[in-house]
């Protein structure tokens, strides 16, 4: 009688292995994974010291066992008593150990890295042990190259922007000169928050050709929230020297002057002239009234603030309760401060435009639903 074949207890099968990077300063050799154990699927990475082939790949297989082991253990598998065991162990060791033996002779090479063509196979490289078909290292460059950026652009639109941008980087390995690698590199970045590194991208980028319309507005507005101002409104001039008409870049530029305390309206008129509804679009999810910076604000209150701009109370209540005016509130406070200029500024700017009444409709017909929505900030 037939029945149902079960996978024998405490079996590790190693699915791929691939090269993540190899760093010659610290004579590192990262290696990320993909194996089954009884606990699941897993994907990991560990580090391996460069010194010996024979025990860096030996060293590879005590790590993975331990950490099935501990991950076996937190799903009360009763399978660790019985111990562990590869079950690709023959087919996987060799390469493996070959692949650290490369590493080893390709850093004791007097040949430029950058140049050394084996160098640029191994920081590339991967094994799939089910498939042959999907090993890297079965692949010409071409071929990875196109791998690296259909998974780094998929795991991108999934948000995993850490382990797209190491596919990137890969990539960039295999092609240094395209601008688009190093724009997606620093889209990345810049969902991550690592500011610095996302302007370092965008500014290769323009260096390598990068004239898009995105690779600008995603310079300045790295500038523009870095206080660097003068930098986001050159970049945003240059921009508008190829796009003339860009709604989204004159409102952008538009806000920068007026961070700057400089006449900002009339841009924002030639906007409103060349496209009403985008312009209204634009400054309702992109202009900041909060000054950049620490500057000195003339605070007023909830009342005054009222009074100030002819708004009733229950309303500008409702509008600053939903962060859809400029406030701003602290970690060790409940206050929320209101600065005057600030204030008065986005008034005029939501009259002129004709955005006022109907921010006011929206949080006094839903309050509740208001919540949820914000205009551009500074957190």
């Amino acid at each position: 009688m037939r029945g149902k074949l079960e996978q024998p207890r405490g079996l590790i099968e190693l699915i791929s292995v691939e090269v993540e990077r190899i760093d010659s300063e610290y004579g590192e050799f990262w290696l990320s994974y993909e194996y089954s154990c009884p606990a699941g699927q897993y994907k990991s990475a560990m580090v391996l010291p460069i010194f010996n082939s024979k025990e860096m790949t030996n060293q590879f297989f005590r790590e993975l066992m331990n950490e099935a082991r501990h991950l076996s253990e937190m799903e009360n598998n009763d399978v660790c008593a019985v111990g562990f065991n590869v079950a690709n162990k023959n087919n996987s060791m060799l390469p493996i150990k070959n692949l650290c033996q490369r590493v080893i002779d390709v850093l004791q090479s007097s040949e430029p890295l950058n140049e050394n063509r084996e160098y640029i196979d191994l920081c590339t490289a991967g094994f799939h042990f089910k498939d042959t078909g999907l090993s890297l290292s079965s692949m010409a460059f071409e071929e990875r190259f196109k791998t690296f950026m259909n998974r780094a652009r998929e795991k991108m639109e999934q948000g995993y922007y850490t382990i797209a941008a190491d596919d990137l980087e890969k990539a960039n390995i295999l092609c240094s000169t395209s601008p688009l690698i190093y724009k997606l590199i620093g889209i990345c970045h810049r969902e991550l928050g690592h500011l610095d590194l996302a302007l370092e991208m965008f500014t290769k980028a323009m260096e390598l050709g990068d004239r898009e319309k995105d690779t600008y507005l995603y310079l300045s507005e790295i500038n523009f929230f870095q206080n660097n101002m003068q930098e986001a409104e050159r970049i945003l001039r240059m921009m508008l020297d190829e796009y003339r008409d860009d709604v989204r870049a004159l409102v952008e530029l538009a806000n920068i002057r007026y961070q700057m305390d400089r006449e900002y309206v009339d841009i924002l008129d030639r906007a409103f002239s060349l496209d009403g509804e985008a312009t209204r679009k634009n400054i309702l999810q992109t202009f900041v009234f909060k000054k950049v910076g620490n500057g000195k604000h003339k605070k007023t209150s909830l009342e005054k603030a009222a009074f100030l701009l002819g708004i009733p109370e229950n309303a500008i209540r409702l509008l600053a309760s939903s962060n859809r005016v400029p406030a701003r509130t602290y970690p060790d406070s409940d206050e929320m401060v209101l600065d005057e200029h600030e204030l008065k500024s986005w008034a005029l700017v939501y009259r002129r435009y004709n955005l006022l009444e109907d921010e006011i409709q929206r949080v006094t017909a839903n309050p509740q639903g208001s919540k949820n929505q914000g205009m551009a900030v500074l957190s």
